[in-house]
């Protein structure tokens, strides 16, 4: 199927999903102390049609905006309007995809602010969007610790907050997370959602969707999830005996799954699969285009 970026991707997908963009904006609301959310429509992942956008400080500002992934300019009408009367630190980007920094360069000049991010975030946006601030594992900025959690995303941050974490594409409050062997990392994945587990907050804020309250039950859920499916390519690589082309195991692994999604499943596959490699748990010949054992 060849070798989409993750945007055509969601393109091919959203097609698919007749009216997922004319989903309206959502209003602010109040998530946790110091938090509060906008949803805006993007051009990300179905079911989902919006990004969460954060703004994080008191009531009155400064804010630090998390995510400003909006590229439509009604939808960041509605965000420069709620914004007009609040001071802003900066914009804080939690990694570099389209849905997450759509109108980070807009709103950053509008208000003349920085846009800080995780060095490998900032080489992903080299020449689309300037990062002036560079954020590493374990600093604090604007009231948050940034805690390093790459696999979706190579820069990939989340921002804690007391006993909350707004936890980007690590994990969905609707939909479900991509990981696409061609930028993310599955073995990395799964160990970021190890670390996450393994702090203190437990309250998830998504990108997409509500906030989970129990984190610490979704991220188990979330690693019983993708380990099941791993069970799953070890068990149709054994079947397979000889080897099995990629569309063979994508139809033994994800039967479960609505072929109209197997586009998006087969991008998991081969993460999978390049884990597997990787670990000496499967071959792939070039040559035959055949996984095995």
């Amino acid at each position: 199927m060849g070798e989409p970026g993750i945007e055509a991707l969601y393109e091919q997908v959203r097609k698919l999903i007749p009216g997922a963009d004319d989903a309206p904006a959502l209003g602010l609301v109040q998530v946790a102390p110091r938090i509060r959310v906008l949803a805006l429509r993007t051009p990300t992942l179905p079911p989902a049609a919006h990004t969460n956008v954060y703004l994080v400080g008191p009531s009155q500002g400064p804010v630090a905006v998390v995510d400003p992934g909006s590229p439509y300019p009604d939808q960041q009408a509605i965000l420069d309007t709620i914004l007009a009367e609040l001071p802003i630190s900066r914009v804080l980007l939690t990694h570099h995809h389209g849905d997450h920094v759509g109108g980070a360069a807009a709103l950053a000049a509008h208000r003349g602010v920085p846009i800080a991010a995780h060095p490998a975030t900032a080489r992903r946006l080299d020449d689309i969007i300037e990062v002036t601030e560079l954020i590493e594992d374990g600093d604090e900025i604007d009231g948050t610790i940034a805690v390093h959690t790459p696999g979706h995303a190579e820069g990939h941050l989340c921002f804690e907050i007391d006993d909350a974490s707004i936890a980007g594409d690590m994990v969905a409050g609707v939909g479900t997370i991509l990981i696409d062997p061609s930028e993310g990392d599955m073995a990395l994945y799964l160990a970021s959602l190890e670390r996450m587990r393994a702090r203190t907050p437990t309250t998830l804020l998504p990108a997409h969707g509500p906030p989970i309250r129990d984190g610490h039950a979704k991220l188990t859920e979330y690693l019983a999830h993708r380990r099941m499916r791993e069970q799953r390519v070890l068990d149709a690589l054994v079947a397979a005996g000889a080897g099995a082309t990629t569309d063979v195991l994508l139809s033994v692994v994800y039967a479960d799954t609505p072929r109209m999604l197997w586009p998006l499943a087969e991008r998991s596959l081969l993460a999978h699969l390049a884990k597997l490699v990787h670990e000496d748990h499967a071959r792939y010949d070039a040559a035959g285009g055949r996984w095995s054992r």
